[in-house]
């Protein structure tokens, strides 16, 4: 698998710190860190859980280091144990009761590449549209969140496709199908975005919104959606 253009520890590195070496395993934490922390922190959305969660990824990575047998798929590997403690996280959360924060929060997440965010969006053409793309996260399901943090980190440069597939444990087709359906959601989550921006504009927009209790779910995502389909206002 091609490491050129790719930041983050290479092969080299992963295989000295698997066989013990204490100075390439820091070395190995240190340039992994970034990479988690971009994953984490979008897909958690902020939430004061963020640093927690990288911590949880980062014991594994070192627990589990000596059963990986590729060097060349740390990576992918590093990526799929992060969306798993991401899942567990947001399951615990939902079973507590308590919901992720908002997008303001996501903005003052510790991101070791900090950049990051103003980075994707310039490169994805989305320069004047950030804070729309950031708002319209918290309508995305939990697994979407994750994907769409991997797929950002694919559209600059960090990840391959074959190993944001790999972090999925699904093939490149599927994961093509997966991040397609994601696209439609984050649009469709846009559109939501843009209604809830003219409230007051729209009397049955308005009457729909009565019973809402102002948290984004799949179900008002839906709802919300729906009438903007049907009306001509929003």
């Amino acid at each position: 698998m091609r490491e050129t253009g790719h930041s983050g520890p290479g092969a080299g590195t992963v295989r000295a710190a698997r066989a013990g070496d204490a100075a390439a395993l820091d070395r190995l934490l240190t340039e992994s860190l970034p990479l988690v922390y971009n994953v984490v922190g979008r897909a958690l959305n902020g939430h004061s859980d963020v640093d927690d969660v990288v911590q949880e990824t980062l014991l594994r990575v070192v627990r589990a280091l000596p059963q990986l047998r590729d060097e060349h798929a740390y990576r992918s590997w590093l990526m799929a144990i992060a969306v798993r403690r991401i899942r567990d996280r947001e399951r615990a959360l939902r079973a507590a009761g308590q919901h992720l924060a908002d997008w303001e929060s996501a903005a003052e997440v510790p991101d070791p590449a900090a950049d990051f965010v103003g980075l994707t969006v310039l490169r994805l053409g989305l320069t004047d549209q950030r804070r729309e793309i950031a708002e319209a996260t918290r309508w995305l399901d939990g697994d979407d969140r994750a994907l769409l943090a991997l797929w950002w980190l694919e559209e600059t440069g960090e990840l391959e496709r074959a190993e944001l597939a790999e972090a999925l444990g699904v093939s490149r087709r599927h994961a093509a199908v997966r991040v397609q359906r994601m696209k439609e959601q984050v649009e469709t989550a846009r559109t939501v975005v843009h209604a809830l921006a003219r409230r007051g504009e729209c009397a049955e927009l308005d009457g729909l919104l009565g019973g809402w209790d102002g948290t984004p779910s799949p179900l008002w995502r839906k709802r919300i959606a729906r009438h903007v389909r049907g009306c001509a206002r929003c």
